[in-house]
């Protein structure tokens, strides 16, 4: 039984990478308010995708408006959830709850797409879960208030991906990808409405970490926009479980964090869990050939 990577699946894995990378760069920006990143590198994401349209000859405005806002509108709201719960709970919480999103798209695909999933496939995600929760090493322990927010940033970006998958055929993916910036931008700014003493002015070394911000999540976007529409959301999903070994490699290589054997052994397991889930068929037909 060869294990091979689909398109699809090579894509996720550079969009894991790049947004490894936009979650370094984040992170060396502590005086920034999480609002005020998603503001600056939306601006950044906008100008790249703008000029990448215009170059190709392609209207940025699109064809169904309606689901290109709902996308944006989508990613834009599990994204402030997110660092929501990145400043209301521990790392390793919110990083566990977030991770709930791919098993979300994947039940959500059954619903939005009509998507099949091979009952192998839950216990897959189940053991890739497991690992996860291994890695973080930190259970649920957390207020009521950013658990739920962050149960609801994890249900909206799963609401994001199957939308980006409706989109297939449709529109051109850096159109897919433009639009999620062109949300962000005035729901970011929003925020600094009834909190404008949150603002601090980027400098110094704050322009070149947002720069690489803006980069890294317009290549993480357009591959990720890409991976969904090549392969079924079941195994992209799965795929982006990844994503939490590139930030452990930071840990250790950049912030000089370290880790315990268990956790390792859950790097592990996500790395297994991620192989199967995408051979999941390949695996049913070695131990059970022939069944339906």
């Amino acid at each position: 039984m060869g294990f091979k990577i689909s398109k699809g699946v090579g894509m996720m894995l550079v969009a894991s990478l790049s947004f490894g990378i936009m979650n370094i760069s984040v992170k060396m920006t502590p005086e920034l308010s999480a609002p005020e990143m998603v503001f600056f590198r939306s601006l950044v994401q906008i100008v790249i995708g703008y000029l990448t349209l215009l170059k190709m000859g392609v209207s940025p405005m699109g064809k169904n408006k309606l689901l290109l806002v709902q996308r944006g509108l989508f990613g834009s709201c599990g994204l402030l959830c997110y660092f929501y719960t990145l400043h209301h709970m521990p790392l390793g919480n919110a990083i566990i709850i977030h991770y709930l999103a791919p098993v979300l798209t994947t039940i959500l695909a059954i619903w939005m797409a009509g998507e099949k999933v091979i009952p192998l496939q839950w216990l897959f995600f189940g053991f890739t879960f497991l690992g996860v929760v291994m890695v973080n090493g930190s259970g649920f322990q957390v207020p009521f208030l950013p658990m739920m927010v962050g149960f609801g940033g994890a249900f909206f970006s799963a609401l994001a991906y199957n939308t980006i998958k409706k989109l297939k055929g449709v529109e051109d993916p850096n159109v897919v990808v433009l639009y999620f910036p062109l949300v962000s931008v005035p729901i970011a700014l929003s925020y600094f409405i009834f909190k404008p003493g949150d603002w601090i002015w980027p400098h110094g070394m704050h322009w070149l970490w947002i720069l690489i911000t803006g980069v890294s999540t317009q290549i993480g976007q357009f591959f990720m926009t890409r991976a969904y529409q090549e392969d079924t959301a079941s195994k992209i999903s799965a795929v982006s479980y990844v994503g939490i070994l590139w930030g452990a490699g930071a840990s250790l290589l950049v912030f000089d964090e370290h880790y315990q054997w268990l956790q390792y052994l859950g790097m592990a397991m996500v790395i297994a869990g991620v192989v199967l889930n995408i051979n999941a068929q390949k695996v049913k037909d070695f131990f059970a050939p022939g069944e339906e």
